[in-house]
């Protein structure tokens, strides 16, 4: 009864984190098993020694990661927001499992301040690229290429009608085609597309990473 009414309690705090924080969090409701399945289910996540992920929300898609996970691997979940990772790191314990309590921007000083010392092999990511200011959405591409291995990949979901149209209290109204900015990125992109969740959304599986675009990086 206890874990139901946490899992209830961190469904609300995410709720409330999508008004307080929408251009962050960049969604109302987590992520559906459906969802989750598509962003765990991958034969280089099941051989990854070390694991990022970004954007640890309520800790549904850190459950998953979890489920696929080697007993050895080295797993950290970075998440921007101070509530939501404390609510998460209360109802999950994993001794596979770093909390890191940060922006994924500066993920070259919190990744060894949290004892990963080299590249990683698996990234999963479930930021709210679309609403990112692009200066911070191209620092944190600029990261993670600097932080993934040759052989790594990275996981990435929007939500569809991203490429139509997305709103900001910000910027106003705008479309983003996620395909078309991390193409340049990555040698290789495969999509997946997840009808079964609240919205519907496109789960992107990038291989081969690139070296970053941004001058100076």
């Amino acid at each position: 009864m206890a874990g139901k009414t946490h899992e209830i309690g961190a469904f609300w705090r995410f709720f409330a984190s999508g008004f307080r924080t929408w251009d962050q969090t960049a969604a109302f409701f987590p992520s559906s098993r459906f969802l989750v399945n598509a962003l765990t289910d991958h034969a280089e996540l099941r051989e990854a020694r070390t694991i990022l992920e970004l954007g640890t929300g309520t800790g549904t898609v850190t459950r998953g990661i979890l489920k696929q996970a080697r007993a050895d691997a080295e797993i950290y979940s970075v998440e921007i927001d101070g509530k939501l990772i404390e609510s998460a790191s209360t109802s999950i314990r994993d001794p596979r499992l770093r909390w890191i309590h940060g922006s994924a921007a500066d993920l070259e000083r919190l990744l060894p301040d949290h004892g990963c010392a080299g590249p990683v092999d698996v990234v999963v990511s479930s930021l709210g690229m679309s609403l990112l200011p692009p200066e911070l959405r191209d620092a944190i591409s600029d990261a993670v290429l600097r932080t993934l291995a040759p052989h790594g990949i990275y996981i990435q979901y929007a939500y569809v009608h991203a490429r139509a149209m997305t709103w900001s209290p910000e910027r106003g109204f705008s479309r983003f085609n996620i395909r078309r900015y991390l193409s340049p990125r990555f040698g290789e992109l495969n999509r997946t597309i997840i009808v079964p969740n609240m919205p519907p959304a496109a789960v992107y599986t990038c291989r081969e990473p690139r070296a970053p675009l941004t001058a100076g990086a």
